[in-house]
């Protein structure tokens, strides 16, 4: 049984893939202009509220050790892309919308000051969002530098949660 659901995993994951690569061909992606958290957030409950189907969030620390997301949200080949900070409330709303549950309410929407380390924090996401998926994936990029990144990725049923890349000297830091 749990070869099946791990073979239906990795066929979700390709196709997945397949059906990224597609989108990015013919994706139109619209930067927001950075506004207040609370500007950021409304203007992503209103691309929900208008039909958007997937979301990608890549969490990130800012200097301060602020919690955030690069988000993109998307509603066929169109992508609102912005940043937004976190708080235990963005987040829940985030996380209930990627696993297609009922969105909580948000009233609170300033920043949760308390993340003040980084890998600790990024490792408590991972953490987080392992136990709520199984289905993973990881994507090697190279940079134009010739350093390469590894991402890893966890799939929802609308949307993935896209860790930050760990640089990687070269393509054998892979079998480490």
């Amino acid at each position: 049984m749990t070869t099946i659901s791990e073979n239906a995993a990795s066929q979700q994951v390709a196709g997945n893939r397949a059906e990224e690569q597609e989108e990015k061909t013919n994706l139109r992606v619209i930067k927001i202009r950075p506004a207040g958290n609370a500007k950021m957030f409304r203007t992503l409950t209103k691309a929900i509220a208008a039909g958007a189907t997937t979301l990608i969030v890549t969490t990130r620390v800012d200097v301060a050790g602020c919690g955030y997301v690069w988000f993109g949200i998307r509603k066929g080949y169109t992508e609102l892309d912005g940043k937004l900070l976190l708080n235990a409330q963005i987040w829940n709303y985030l996380l209930a919308f990627l696993m297609g549950k009922e969105l909580p309410e948000v009233t609170e929407f300033e920043p949760d000051r308390e993340i003040c380390c980084q890998s600790e924090w990024l490792a408590e996401v991972a953490a987080e969002v392992e136990k709520l998926t199984p289905i993973t994936s990881e994507e090697y990029n190279e940079s134009e530098e010739g350093i390469g990144y590894l991402a890893k990725k966890y799939h929802f049923p609308n949307g993935k949660v896209v860790m930050p890349a760990e640089a990687m000297e070269d393509i054998t830091d892979l079998l480490n």
